[in-house]
């Protein structure tokens, strides 16, 4: 296994001992996953769990997480448990599972299991009574059968009482224990996890024995359990609270284990102790460097709870288990303890602390809500310069990546943090400040390979991809339009974000690897990535609509016009309500290229300016991060605003030759011959200009751009009665359009081919992949309306492409098409 999932796996297990860093639940959840492929690249693999419904919530996590990743390896589980709600787990493997339901023993195996386990041989008549009143359950007929061992058999089967539930008929069997073993099942029910030795200890090997004889207590190996978890139950609910406290005292000085000595002194102490607290707190700080945030949160839970209020530690433990309880994941929970506990922090860093918890927790609906917390921290840790410069970099970085405002402000601010934590060697705040001033370079267009490579210096042998300037610097690559060092680049992070099991940061690269396809055109690539995307719960792990945005750009890129509003409409939706100011800015700009697809320029201006209007006025110079402006100038032009289209053009270029910027530069150029072509005569090098961008979109891997630089020219070639010219251009995007798999772009391109009479295709033989589509289906027996419902496209597109495959194979009916195929 990967070193990073073993060393995961090991410290969870308590195998090995804490690095600083704990590890992430999903790097042991990987490590659970690989290590059963790898067992069951030997022989095939069962995970048995017995008693499923009390398994604990990480356990099922695991599990659930590798029973969904396990595919066709050799590997099946076996599941019991009590009727109710199915947990996660069963709602992965459902459709893959058989389920056999436990009935009711019948009369005879009722008989057997008396005189097999209690020596208890009963008349007919009693034995209809138990199997009546218990419905069959073993564990009521045994308790009801060892009352009756007891009390004795009574002469009629109407004389057997039988509680109403069987955790009564335990309650009072428990209540009827020698106090010996009483005492040892409450010991055994309250630890869950004790060694024979330890619990002899507590009682003496006689009564042990006695325990483990009346069927109260299971040794498996050395360790002890209840024979039955209902036991337990019933023994922790009949102990009085100074009873369970005492035994918890007894238990802890009998277990070794610092973190459950520690726990089990918590619940003895019924009032303030400040040595048990700083116990407490040393324990919460050890099971959080193994990754155990569940038990973290309880121990420093009990570490508060014991802390006098004058205590000038409490402030300190609040923020310990406030961190605690954001690592565990229970955001609401955190805003409601943070939030109860402000007022009762003194003034500055400990107030400031919090604040910037607040500003992450669930409570939080609104983005503006973030900054407000953060701003009240900023102005609370003016006396403390670190902090201070940590809350102004995660404030730089919420404008920037989030707001998409104040950009210059942003750098300024992570630039100073920078500095703070340099000069105080701070390593930790000074990577979060490289990271935060990292997207302000980069949305003022400025390289960040100096940032990168200070980055590493200060970092750790592993950091945290997520939040690291080399995950930006490839979303760099994707604004830049240079395809195949993002595409390298993306795999690379992916690979190794996989293996460390971050999920937060594969989560925000696989967005990237689809926000690269989505601008070159590799819609099926896109495609796979979100179907991925949809299959996980990874959409909670990124918070923002990412998801749908880039659901709503695949809609685009396929030219289909009701997706495309669909997913920017629930987009914009999701945006406005947390204030998701890139989410919005893009679903703006999704709405102007279907508006354009439409026929629909006004529209189209209005969505797109706003787009260019937000990134001038915030002075994001990095024109391919929002990529409005070519979509803004075909619009305008389409109006006529010639002198707007003219002015976007003139900025597009100034930005565009100090970056040295690809895609910018082919853009600017692609906006100027289209404002060229529009006004006679025909400019024939203005033409012959928009053909070489077309070919330079191609040979750095941007299709899509090619086929609507193609189709812009097609149809500027049209409207100057270029008809041989415009022909061929319209043609050659109709060919780029279907090979990408964009039929609503492709039928477009064919209405404007039909206005310059386009010639009727010869019987060829070779048909277009989108032909090939509709020739198959059409070959299966699917009407034309069917195939258009399969396709996302209209009747008469699949019409058109019909009229074009017959021509093409000299065919008359779909009827002859098969053999063709």
């Amino acid at each position: 296994m990967p070193s990073p999932q073993r060393r995961a796996l090991e410290v969870a297990l308590l195998r090995t001992e804490p690095a600083d860093a704990p590890p992430e639940a999903h790097a042991i959840r990987l490590a659970l996953l690989n290590a059963l492929r790898e067992l069951a690249r030997l022989e095939p693999v069962v995970v048995a769990v017995d008693d499923l419904q009390w398994l604990d919530a990480s356990s099922v996590e695991s599990l659930t997480f590798a029973a969904d990743r396990v595919e066709a390896a050799p590997v099946a589980f076996l599941l019991a448990r009590r009727p109710g709600t199915p947990t996660a787990l069963e709602r992965t493997l459902d459709g893959r599972t058989e389920t056999v339901a436990v009935g009711p023993l019948s009369l005879g195996a009722i008989r057997r299991l008396l005189s097999e386990r209690l020596g208890l041989n009963l008349p007919r008549q009693h034995l209809r009574r138990i199997a009546d009143t218990t419905l069959g359950n073993p564990l009521f007929a045994l308790e009801i059968g060892r009352s009756l061992v007891e009390r004795g058999v009574p002469p009629t089967a109407d004389e057997i009482a039988v509680p109403e539930v069987v955790e009564d008929l335990l309650g009072t069997r428990v209540a009827r224990l020698p106090r010996g073993q009483r005492r040892l099942l409450l010991a055994v029910a309250l630890s869950g996890d004790l060694r024979l030795s330890q619990l002899a200890e507590i009682g003496d090997e006689l009564a042990v024995d006695d325990a483990v004889g009346a069927g109260l207590l299971v040794v498996e190996g050395d360790r002890v359990r209840p024979s039955h978890p209902l036991l337990a139950a019933a023994a922790r609910s009949r102990a009085r609270a100074r009873e369970q406290r005492a035994m918890h005292l007894v238990l802890a000085r009998a277990l070794g284990d610092s973190e459950l000595h520690a726990l089990h002194l918590a619940l003895a102490a019924d009032g303030p102790d400040p040595e048990l607290a700083a116990t407490l707190a040393v324990a919460a700080a050890g099971a959080g460097a193994r990754g155990a945030a569940q038990d973290a949160v309880v121990l420093a839970g009990h570490a508060l709870r014991v802390t006098t209020p004058d205590d000038p530690e409490r402030s300190d433990r609040v923020l310990q288990l406030a961190r605690y309880i954001e690592v565990s994941g229970d955001l609401k929970r955190l805003s409601a303890f943070v939030a109860g506990e402000l007022d009762s922090l003194p003034p500055g860093r400990a107030r400031a602390q919090a604040l910037v918890l607040l500003s992450e927790g669930g409570a939080i609906e609104h983005n503006d809500e973030s900054l407000d917390y953060l701003q009240l921290a900023l102005d609370e840790s003016a006396e403390d310069p670190l902090l201070h410069a940590s809350i102004a970099a995660e404030l730089a970085s919420n404008w920037a990546a989030i707001g998409v405002e104040r950009i210059r402000e942003a750098e300024a601010r992570a630039e100073e943090a920078v500095l703070a934590a340099r000069t105080a060697g701070a390593a930790e705040l000074e990577r979060f400040a490289l990271t935060s001033l990292s997207w302000a370079r980069c949305l003022r267009g400025c390289p960040i390979d100096d940032i990168c490579r200070r980055f590493v210096e200060v970092s750790d042998a592993v950091f945290y991809l997520a939040g690291s300037p080399e995950r930006i610097a490839a979303e760099r690559l994707v604004w830049r339009g240079e395809v195949e060092r993002a595409r390298t680049t993306l795999a690379r992070l992916r690979d190794v974000a996989d293996e460390r099991g971050e999920p937060v940061s594969y989560a925000l690269i696989r967005l990237h690897r689809c926000e690269l396809e989505l601008r070159a055109g590799g819609w099926d690539a896109a495609e796979a990535l979100l179907d991925e995307w949809a299959d996980t719960s990874d959409d909670e792990l990124l918070g923002w609509p990412m998801y749908e945005r880039c659901r709503a750009f695949l809609a685009v890129g396929r030219g289909d016009p009701n997706g495309a509003r669909h997913w920017i409409a629930l987009t914009l939706e999701r945006s406005r309500a947390m204030g998701a100011r890139w989410e919005e800015l893009e679903a703006r700009r999704a709405a102007g290229i279907v508006a354009l697809l439409d026929g629909d320029p006004e529209a189209a201006v209005e969505h797109l300016r706003t787009v260019w209007e937000h990134t001038v006025r915030e002075q994001v110079d990095e024109v391919g991060a929002f990529p409005a402006a070519t979509d803004l100038v075909e619009a305008l032009t389409e109006l006529g605003a010639l002198d707007e289209a003219a002015a976007v053009t003139d900025r597009l270029r100034r930005l565009a030759e100090p970056q040295e910027h690809p895609w910018a530069s082919a853009s600017a150029r692609r906006c100027a011959a289209s404002i060229a072509l529009l006004a006679p005569p025909y400019d024939d090098r203005a033409a012959a200009e928009l053909e070489a961008v077309a070919d330079d979109y191609a040979r750095v891997g941007l299709d899509f751009d090619r086929a609507r630089s193609l189709l812009s020219l097609g149809r500027a070639q049209r409207r100057m009665r270029k008809w041989g010219a415009a022909r061929q251009s319209l043609e050659h995007a109709v060919s780029s359009f279907d090979a990408l798999g964009s039929p609503g772009w492709a039928e477009r391109t064919r209405s404007e081919l039909e206005r310059v009479g386009a010639r009727r295709p010869q019987a060829t033989g070779e048909l277009t992949p989108a032909e090939r589509r509709v020739a198959k289906l059409a070959a299966d027996g699917l009407a034309n309306k069917e195939i258009a419902q399969a396709l996302h496209v209209t009747v008469n597109t699949i019409e058109a492409h019909l009229s074009h495959v017959y021509a093409k194979l000299g065919v008359r009916s779909r009827a002859r098409l098969a053999p063709f195929l």
